[in-house]
């Protein structure tokens, strides 16, 4: 892709030339696209295509990279702090401390993320009864099952309403249910004027 095609003065997020390696091993190749406010962007390619990698960069994971990734007339690399305001990012593998509570790492991440506490209550309180939950709001990270795990995953991500979500494999693990309420959410925060940015390996998902 032509990044001129794509670097567009309005867009939210604009990735222009972005390339990444791993000693010998190069993980991307001049990556360019954008992507507009209210926009879902469906990523999709095969398991170790790169794809990972690519959010990481966005989410400001990985600083050392080629190429320029701008966030709302940001430069990712230069102003991490700023940028990660603007983010949510689920990974493919949340990595919750498995001792804590769903409540506690709840908590503690939304406070990270600058949610005042008495707004952080009413928003954790809301989405574990969107997502059916409620109950395990008392129950330890390690005593989830992989789909309830994921769930949490997604609601840390949404604490702070972030300008840009970034979701890698949303999907995996769920039930029918949990996969349609998941592709709900997302279509709530495009029109709400959320930025997504959602990979996937399977070409229904993203359809």
């Amino acid at each position: 892709m032509e990044s001129s095609e794509y670097a567009l003065a309005t867009s939210f997020l604009t990735l222009t030339n972005v390339s990444k390696t791993y000693g010998i091993y190069t993980a991307l190749t001049d990556i360019s696209f954008s992507l507009e406010t209210g926009e879902v962007f469906g990523y999709i390619g095969p398991n170790g295509a790169g794809k990972t990698t690519s959010l990481k960069i966005v989410a400001g994971l990985l600083s050392r990279y080629q190429g320029q990734v701008i966030i709302d007339g940001i430069d990712a690399r230069e102003s991490r702090d700023r940028v990660h305001q603007q983010i949510g990012f689920l990974p493919q593998s949340v990595g919750f401390q498995s001792w804590r509570t769903v409540d506690s790492a709840l908590r503690t991440l939304g406070t990270l993320s600058g949610v005042a506490s008495d707004i952080l209550d009413k928003r954790i309180g809301y989405w574990l009864d969107r997502f059916e939950l409620a109950d395990a709001r008392t129950k330890k990270i390690k005593e989830l099952s992989g789909g309830m795990a994921q769930k949490v995953g997604l609601i840390q991500a949404l604490l702070h309403e972030p300008k840009l979500l970034i979701l890698d494999e949303p999907l995996a693990g769920l039930d029918p249910v949990g996969r349609n309420l998941v592709k709900d959410v997302v279509r709530e925060r495009r029109e709400a004027g959320t930025a997504v940015m959602f990979s996937s390996h399977i070409l229904s998902d993203l359809q």
